[in-house]
């Protein structure tokens, strides 16, 4: 990625012509042979990517939005912004383009997994054609002191200024006016609102920036925290933990960090812990079923597939359970099944000993 990024910031890009296409189209086009697709998890706009990769946009099109990046390596001159949510797109006249170093970092990837994209319940969705291996990881984790949150939402007010109640596993902190941060300590949760600001902003451009705002309003952010999802009906976008490019799932009910613009007021949501090292490790690798028999699983186990939603690869969170201050990363398949997170082995509850908590849709 960074070698992508460096080589894009030289290109120059021109301005996007609407592609439109039928569903057929669309999947064939995705699936073509020698071409580079980076996949945003959700829509952006292209006014962000333009700041990401270093292009010029113009004002009449900030606000197009795509989540896919397709770049063709056997010839130059041409890339496409697609969205696999409305199947359509946009084509891009390209000037100074190089691919030499594209294609050399792509060649010298050691991770290669066989796949192709088929539509499931009208959406593109990732196939691995074959039997997958994954790593296993172990971190240590970070825990912030929940009340330097205080400190830092509540107005610089330190955590004994401030009206506080205990209620159940939970402390209630608040500024007297219209902020309050409710801290769990049973799940290491906060949750933030703040109604003293509005929102009136509805293009992706500015609930994408205001939320990234509010984001590094927290401080320091994981190095491992990417942009996850983004619903524009609630304005709300999710940040999730990456492991070596995979989603950590199970670290909250909700991701990493939800945040919400709502037109009265800021609500965050968001985990006091984060990997923090790596720890060595001796366990072998997950080998995980291709992506039709995992279907096949669920579908013999009577699961309707047409309430699954989608399908990813990731990390299930777990704390060790010789050390509370150590977390067990395990690969496995998450399935966005009728408004819920799920892993396989939930599903199919092929292991009791698994926290049995699922993660909202997000």
């Amino acid at each position: 990625m960074d070698t992508l990024r460096s080589d894009v910031k030289k290109w120059r890009f021109g301005r996007p012509t609407t592609v439109k296409l039928t569903a057929k189209q669309y999947l064939k086009l995705i699936n073509r042979g020698n071409m580079l697709s980076i996949n945003y998890p959700s829509n952006v706009s292209y006014s962000i990517f333009g700041q990401t990769f270093g292009q010029k946009v113009s004002q009449q099109d900030r606000n197009k939005n795509f989540n896919r990046l397709l770049i063709p390596l056997g010839k130059k001159g041409v890339v496409y912004l697609l969205s696999d949510r409305q199947t359509h797109g946009y084509r891009v006249k390209v000037s100074k383009q190089n691919l030499a170093a594209l294609k050399k970092a792509i060649n010298k990837a050691t991770v290669k997994m066989p796949i192709n994209e088929q539509l499931m319940n009208k959406r593109p969705q990732i196939f691995y054609e074959q039997s997958v291996q994954v790593a296993q990881y172990s971190y240590l984790h970070n825990k912030q002191n929940p009340t330097d949150f205080v400190t830092a939402l509540l107005g610089g007010k330190s955590p004994n200024s401030v009206d506080s109640k205990e209620v159940g596993d939970s402390t209630i902190y608040n500024d007297g006016t219209y902020k309050s941060l409710q801290v769990n300590h049973k799940n290491g949760t906060i949750n933030f609102e703040d109604y003293s600001t509005s929102n009136t902003a509805k293009n992706t451009t500015s609930i994408l920036t205001d939320s990234f705002r509010e984001l590094s309003n927290l401080g320091n952010t994981p190095v491992n925290m990417r942009y996850f999802y983004y619903n524009p009906q609630d304005r709300t976008v999710v940040y999730r933990s990456y492991v070596e490019g995979f989603p950590v799932f199970n670290q909250t009910n909700f991701g990493t960090v939800k945040v919400q613009l709502m037109a009265t007021g800021n609500k965050l949501d968001f985990s006091v812990y984060s990997l923090q090292v790596p720890l060595p490790s001796d366990k072998q690798a997950v080998t995980l079923p291709t992506t039709q028999n995992m279907l096949d699983q669920l579908q013999n186990a009577g699961y309707n597939l047409t309430d699954v939603k989608s399908v990813q690869l990731g990390y299930h969170w777990q704390v060790n359970h010789s050390s509370d201050s150590v977390i067990d990363l395990t690969p496995t398949y998450y399935i966005n099944y009728n408004g819920s997170w799920l892993s396989l082995s939930q599903m199919l509850n092929a292991d009791q000993n698994e926290d049995s908590s699922s993660e909202e849709a997000n």
